[in-house]
């Protein structure tokens, strides 16, 4: 490849505009306009799927703030939107946040002896 195509090719890069599917992971609150989230899927730092939106509150600014999400097990949590990782597409939150946790983790009895 000559240095022209490879200058050419490096220019075309870094003219591109960046789609939102190119962003890198920030936390949700950071955006200054919500994005449309209906239904997508929610995953735990290990990529497993949590449950997928619920509702998307925002601020005072329009600028989100929470994020309900309906679990697998079908109950329904909510999450501050600081919690929560975005790259234009995929939501990660941590499913060790006391509401998840609480929601997913199997219930405990004592039983009598």
């Amino acid at each position: 490849m000559s240095k022209f195509h490879f200058a050419a090719l490096c220019g075309f890069f870094v003219i591109m505009p960046a789609s939102a599917e190119e962003l890198a992971p920030v936390a949700l609150n950071s955006l200054s306009q919500p994005p449309q989230l209906s239904s997508a899927p929610v995953l735990d730092q290990q990529g497993h799927l949590l449950g997928y939106v619920g509702q998307l509150v925002t601020d005072q600014d329009g600028k989100p703030a929470g994020l309900s999400i309906r679990l697998q097990n079908g109950k329904t949590t909510v999450v501050s939107a600081a919690a929560v990782s975005y790259d234009g597409h995929t939501l990660v939150t941590s499913s060790d946040q006391p509401q998840i946790a609480a929601l997913t983790q199997p219930q405990r009895t004592a039983t009598a002896q």
